[in-house]
């Protein structure tokens, strides 16, 4: 009975009436989605983008030329081998939602993805959800600092909920409180019953849980604490909070001051110490009885406090007086040195300790000692000056080992093993410093003949400029070269007690020594093909014109005239590769206009036989006629390095692909550029991570012999000075294998640089 009713039974005019209905609400739906706070991406199973709505394009930056253009991989290379690309592959290969958050570290932000499978292929929902991390972060953080603090702080601070239960304990209040063990969980009437005979402590602890009154004393807690304890309760929302100190120490000090006090007087008279005693409230100073006149002046000029200053260094009044106040608010022993001005104007060094007296919770005067340090204070600077001096230049030194551009090293005399090794020597073995100490040479430096050469060493010879070749078991594959020098460290009996080295890596030097031997057998070549080319175009172009009049004369016999017309083709192919040999040998002084197709044919007619004869297929597309200013010379050297390691990679057939575009350079170092892009892309063997990583570096090949590694550094170079930028994609899968390479060249109004390749 629903297919009487389907659109397709319809009349025409009602059909269209219901496709518009469609189109109305698919529109309707089409700007909610555009519209709405969360970024929505539609990719369809080549993995183009087919729908970005405002906030999607807002976060990944997407233009409208970039739907349905390029493939997402193209659009956000950086994606590749990250778990964006797994979660999108599995989303799309199994059709199974997916949920997680990322950040993206290239624009330091978090972001929300879902991704949902289509019919088309998936959707991708986006949120940056950054300042929520930031907010979560922060938490976090504020949480960890507060307990940081609490573990960190000397004094002893508890918790206790409204039933008494401990909830909370800091690692100073766990160390007092230790012969009861674990007390989280535990009631504190049930584990310290005595406080409840202690007055002080259950009126104050009382009233702060339910008065909210906070209360400050001390107390003497007998078995099994056995400690003088300053108290502090405060309340709090759960209960109370419990901040607490072991004084014990101050007390007995206090104890042990009043008992020494007749001692005292005595002893000051001997050891020339002078004692005093300072009022609070007016400042008047008391000397004790003997007392060494160590300030320089008589007890009678310096009655007060303002006496006393006056004759102190203006820049040491505030240290005496800090000096003064803490000792009277911590009640503990403070001890200051500060000068003072003598009456015969020298400049003496007191060594000054004071207490406050506490006399019912107050602090009214302040009592003390003071030793002339003078000769102490001058001694200790002098030495002070001198380990200043002696660590400065330690520090120099140490600067100097560990960032000298040539390898340094020290070796034990018996085992050989690394004693001590700087930056430039552990960067040469591949390994960070911590791996390298204590193991042998031979291990990190199988190098032939080494052994010998440290045996004689530790006999006391010291070896120079030996060289010293071979691969290291961290860069395996490289042959490299040191130029060495190994000198025994003798002790003051004249034993070997160290081997010293230093070690020069010369493999560049080497090598350039060789790249230059090469470059000029290749310059020496190309002089040769060009002179060639130069003496051969006046024959070939006299042959040409023989073969066009004959062709042209009207005698020949059919089967004759198809003979010259294909000599006159293979003829003119001749020419061509004549004029481009000339044309890659002639040096640019100046930047020239050129377009993509001009710069790739006459690198690819160059190979016409060699890509025959190796079965590569070549695929061309230039979708853009715009032209170039570049040294067209150094672009086609670009080039030519780029197509023959393709056709180098594909020794046994395969498929090389060139295109040009125009294309949109982006760089974080500027706005984007407008350009051409030329990808050559081949079906070789591909390349691994390691070999990627490497490739532009200089003398890097993997051709063995038939490489210098200087090819594609060279190429990179060009690049830089044209202001554009040369990428690279490859893979070694056993199935999907092949390299992309990607030459992104801006437009540019001038090139100041002439060629110097």
């Amino acid at each position: 009975m629903s297919n009487l009713y389907s659109s397709a039974n319809l009349p025409p005019d009602r059909r269209s009436g219901t496709r518009r209905r469609q189109d109305a609400e698919n529109q309707q739906h089409t700007s909610v989605l555009f519209d709405i706070p969360d970024g929505v991406i539609c990719i369809d199973r080549e993995w183009h983008i087919t729908f970005a709505n405002r906030e999607a394009r807002k976060i990944d930056r997407i233009e409208p030329h970039h739907l349905n253009h390029l493939s997402l991989w193209e659009m956000f290379p950086q994606l590749l081998g990250t778990e964006l690309e797994t979660r999108y592959r599995a989303a799309m290969r199994t059709g199974t939602p997916s949920h997680f958050e990322h950040f993206c570290e290239n624009r330091d932000v978090w972001i929300e993805y879902h991704i949902l499978p289509t019919d088309e292929g998936i959707a991708v929902v986006l949120r940056d959800v950054t300042d929520r991390k930031g907010a979560e972060l922060l938490r976090d953080s504020a949480a960890r600092q507060l307990l940081q603090v609490l573990e960190a702080t000397s004094d002893a601070v508890l918790t206790v909920d409204r039933e008494g239960t401990f909830t909370f304990l800091n690692r100073r209040a766990r160390e007092l409180l230790h012969i009861k063990g674990d007390l989280l969980g535990k009631n504190i009437w049930r584990e310290f019953p005595f406080v409840r005979d202690h007055g002080q402590y259950e009126h104050h602890f009382m009233r702060a849980m339910s008065e909210g009154v906070a209360g400050d004393f001390e107390d003497f807690y007998p078995e099994p604490l056995n400690l003088w304890l300053s108290i502090q309760i405060r309340p709090s929302v759960e209960g109370v909070i419990i901040f607490f100190r072991d004084i014990t120490r101050r007390r007995e000090s206090e104890l042990a001051l009043i008992k020494q006090r007749d001692l005292l007087a005595v002893v000051q008279q001997t050891a020339r110490v002078a004692t005093w005693d300072v009022d609070l409230s007016t400042g008047k100073i008391h000397f004790g009885v003997g007392s060494y006149p160590v300030f320089g002046h008589p007890f009678s000029s310096l009655p007060d406090l303002r006496a006393f200053r006056s004759h102190v260094p203006s820049a040491y009044v505030a240290l005496i007086d800090d000096m003064l106040r803490q000792a009277r608010d911590t009640g503990e022993v403070v001890i200051t040195d500060f000068p003072i001005r003598a009456a015969n104007d020298s400049l003496l060094w007191i060594e000054c300790r004071c207490q406050a007296v506490i006399i019912e919770g107050s602090p009214p005067r302040l009592q003390g000692l003071c030793i002339d340090i003078t000769e102490r204070e001058n001694s200790s600077r002098t030495l002070q000056q001198r380990q200043e001096e002696t660590e400065r230049q330690r520090a120099e030194l140490e600067t100097i080992y560990r960032t000298s551009p040539i390898g340094l090293a020290l070796f034990d005399p018996v085992d050989f093993r690394y004693l001590r090794v700087n930056d430039r020597q552990a960067e040469t073995l591949g390994l960070p410093i911590e791996k390298i100490l204590g193991r042998r040479i031979t291990d990190l430096a199988p190098l032939q003949d080494i052994e010998e050469i440290f045996r004689q060493v530790a006999a006391g010879k010291t070896i120079r400029n030996y060289i010293f070749e071979g691969e290291l078991p961290t860069r395996p594959g490289e042959h490299r070269y040191w130029n060495v020098n190994y000198a025994p460290v003798f002790s003051g009996e004249g034993k070997v007690t160290a081997i010293a080295a230093v070690i020069q890596e010369i493999t560049h030097q080497r090598k350039s020594e060789q790249a230059l031997i090469q470059s000029e057998k290749l310059a020496a070549v190309g002089r040769l093909a060009s002179s060639i080319s130069h003496e051969i175009n006046n024959p070939l172009e006299a042959i040409t014109n023989l073969l066009y009049i004959i062709d042209n004369s009207g005698e020949l016999p059919p089967f004759l005239a198809d003979y010259v017309r294909k000599a006159q083709s293979e003829l003119s192919r001749v020419c061509q590769i004549a004029t481009q040999t000339l044309r890659f040998h002639r040096q640019a002084f100046s930047a020239t206009k050129v377009t993509s197709r001009e710069l790739v044919d006459a690198v690819i007619n160059l190979y016409h036989g060699r890509l025959l004869n190796s079965g590569i297929l070549v695929e061309t597309d230039f979708r853009t006629e715009r032209t170039i200013l570049c040294f067209e010379n150094d672009i086609r050297q670009v080039l030519n390095n780029l197509i023959a390691n393709s056709i180098d990679a594909m020794r046994n057939g395969g498929r090389l692909l060139v295109r040009a575009h125009d294309a949109t350079g982006y760089s974080t170092q500027g706005p984007p550029r407008k350009g051409i892009r030329i990808t050559v892309a081949d079906t070789g063997h591909g390349m691994s991570h390691a070999v990627q990583r490497r490739l532009f570096e200089p003398f890097y090949t993997t051709k063995e012999l038939n490489g210098t590694g200087l090819g594609l550094w060279i190429s990179a170079g060009i690049v830089d000075r044209h202001e554009g930028r040369l990428s690279l994609r490859s893979t070694d899968h056993p199935l999907h294998h092949g390299t992309v390479f990607s030459l992104f060249l801006p437009h540019l109004q001038e090139l100041r640089q002439a060629s110097d390749t």
